[in-house]
């Protein structure tokens, strides 16, 4: 087995490496069919490839900075409980979650994506919690589903030394990840085997576009969208009635960039597609080039440090490595995508380790008067 030094620094490089891969997916690879394969238009002009150069440069910068170091201060005990109630609860929740799961891919069978209801809160909680219904329901709603039950599992596998990571295993995760942006894609009807097709397929899924065409984004009447994304699951902005937009039949819902960019674009009336976002048209419409680079350094710094926390046991990985695995598609999102569940996450966390806590107290308890009694 692959020691735990060894397995650390091979995950640093395997994220930052996979990071860029997004960016070349999500901003580059576009252009490149476009201008030296098709050669056709690109409708991406050069300043807005340079931006986006400048973004990854300082994005490596900041991931190449010594991370926060800490360790968990919970007894190995506690955490044994909370992995046992944690397992036992998935075992419980699991079947239900499948059935729920090939209901909802029926349902949609026969509507066009983007098109009829969305998921139901008791759909939302099965697909959250197991991958299998997150994989089925990826073929007809959302291909990351599938992403955010698999690339946290993946992560911290190998950030442990739990998988041995070699060239054939680099070659089956570039499998995977084609797999779920394409896989999802053909089931819902997406067509990308002409040349017409295919120029469609990757511009639909550029969000270099998204930023060079909405740098000069009107906000005069808006909050920030950065700070918006950032906290839309901590602070009740619906309640407050600020920082809101109606948005596709929702009311008073968090003005985050995403839904901006889309209650903006006419060819999504009507529907529930979404145009997408980009994090640098969010960090520029916050503070210009300068916040470009500052957010970028920052966004590596806190990944890194991430990679770091996923490489030692403790309660919170599995946070971590999910907000790792957000930062995969942040190319084509926003921060608040890779951060803003972090506050929910550990209430969550921490409520199950109040319980695992209570009844190993229990258990403890038990055991001794059982051994008095004797």
């Amino acid at each position: 087995m692959t020691s735990a030094s060894d397995a650390s620094k091979k995950m640093r490089c395997l994220f930052l490496g996979a990071f860029i891969f997004a960016c070349v997916m999500f901003w580059w690879l576009p252009s490149v069919l476009s201008r030296f394969v098709l050669h056709v238009d690109d409708p991406v002009r050069n300043w807005a490839l340079w931006v986006s150069l400048l973004g990854v440069i300082t994005f490596t910068a900041g991931y190449l900075l010594p991370p926060v170091r800490f360790k968990s201060a919970l007894p190995m005990s506690l955490i044994d409980a909370c992995e046992t109630l944690a397992y036992k609860a998935t075992l419980w929740i699991g079947f239900p979650a499948i059935i729920l799961a090939v209901q909802f891919f029926y349902s949609r069978s026969a509507v066009d994506y983007g098109q009829g209801e969305g998921l139901s809160l008791i759909q939302i909680i099965a697909s959250i919690l197991i991958i299998l219904p997150r994989f089925i329901i990826s073929l007809r709603w959302g291909r990351f589903f599938l992403a955010q039950a698999i690339v946290p599992i993946v992560f911290i596998a190998l950030a442990r030394g739990w998988m041995h990571l070699s060239g054939k295993r680099v070659l089956q995760l570039g499998a995977l990840a084609v797999l779920i942006v394409f896989v999802p894609a053909l089931s819902r009807g997406d067509n990308f085997l002409g040349q017409d097709e295919i120029v469609t397929f990757f511009e639909a899924g550029s969000s270099l576009r998204l930023f060079q065409d909405n740098v000069d984004l009107n906000l005069t009447e808006r909050c920030p969208p950065l700070l918006v994304s950032m906290t839309a699951k901590s602070i009740p902005y619906g309640l407050l009635d600020v920082c809101t937009m109606d948005y596709k039949g929702s009311k008073g819902v968090p003005a985050t960039l995403d839904r901006i960019l889309t209650d903006n674009d006419p060819s999504t009336a009507g529907t529930l597609n979404g145009t997408g976002a980009n994090y640098l048209l969010e960090l520029y419409l916050t503070g210009g080039i300068g916040a470009i680079i500052l957010g970028s350094i920052f966004f590596g710094f806190s990944s890194r440090s991430f990679v770091r926390w996923i490489s030692e046991r403790s309660l919170f990985a599995g946070i971590w490595a999910e907000c790792l695995s957000r930062a995969l598609f942040a190319p084509r999102g926003t921060l608040g995508y890779v951060y803003e569940r972090i506050p929910s996450l550990l209430l969550a966390t921490l409520i199950v380790i109040t319980l695992a806590w209570v009844a190993h107290a229990q258990a403890q308890a038990f055991s001794h008067n059982s051994r008095a009694s004797a």
